[in-house]
């Protein structure tokens, strides 16, 4: 067992026995099951389904970063990480549709069983953490990962331009950030009707700042960052 699958493990172990879903208000729809099983419930379908999604994004992102890191450290990478890379990041893309297919499944029970659910500003909270954690995946596929993995023996960003610099690391901070955001959104059950919507998203965008602060300084305090930062092309 290589150190991937242990640490995707650890956290769905982690997630699964901490999750607030699980001690969520029991729902009066069931899905039938054969004889002598007992009938499921919708939500314990949909629990699983979500755990299942931030075990694959959370862990996956995760090694993302940890992998970024040890490239700022060492100044290049052996070449068949990159294809480890694109492998993870379809993981990841994985886990944001399940998280979506559970999310909305959620959505809809809420609105069957218990509307006031509806009410709580975390909830929507996590609905933007979501969607911008797609948005970002997006650009982080499109448009980073093709020219940052392009050659792995060099240090990180060299020869990127500028601009696509900056979006590498932004898109980095934004992922990092916004999947312990969700996962920790999914857990604080103290937060529920008791943090506005709008102290939510500013908790969040500041600690993105301060992410993206300390990647940029972690980069260029290294030896790879600083060949690296040499090698930017000017922006287009």
């Amino acid at each position: 067992m290589n150190m991937r699958t242990s640490f995707m493990i650890f956290s769905g172990l982690l997630m699964l026995c901490s999750s607030g879903y699980l001690f969520a208000d029991t729902l009066a729809i069931y899905l039938p099951l054969p004889d002598p099983l007992p009938p499921l419930k919708v939500l314990t379908f949909l629990v699983g389904i979500h755990l299942l999604g931030m075990c694959f994004g959370l862990g996956g992102a995760t090694m993302l970063d940890l992998w970024i890191l040890r490239w700022m450290r060492r100044g290049s990478l052996p070449v068949e990480i990159g294809r480890t890379f694109h492998f993870i990041s379809s993981v990841v893309a994985t886990g944001l549709c399940l998280l979506w297919l559970s999310g909305l499944g959620f959505l809809a029970l809420y609105a069957m069983e218990s509307p006031e659910k509806l009410e709580n500003p975390k909830l929507w909270a996590k609905v933007l953490v979501v969607i911008v954690l797609t948005i970002n995946g997006v650009i982080i596929h499109a448009f980073v990962l093709p020219k940052v993995l392009r050659d792995l023996s060099r240090p990180l960003l060299f020869g990127v331009s500028r601009r696509r610099a900056t979006l590498f690391i932004a898109s980095g901070a934004v992922s990092a950030v916004s999947w312990y955001t969700a996962f920790a959104f999914g857990i604080f059950r103290e937060l529920n009707n008791s943090v506005t919507f709008t102290l939510l998203v500013i908790m969040w965008l500041m600690l993105i700042a301060a992410a993206c602060l300390a990647a940029i300084l972690l980069w260029l305090n290294s030896a790879a960052g600083a060949r690296g930062f040499s090698s930017l092309s000017p922006p287009g």
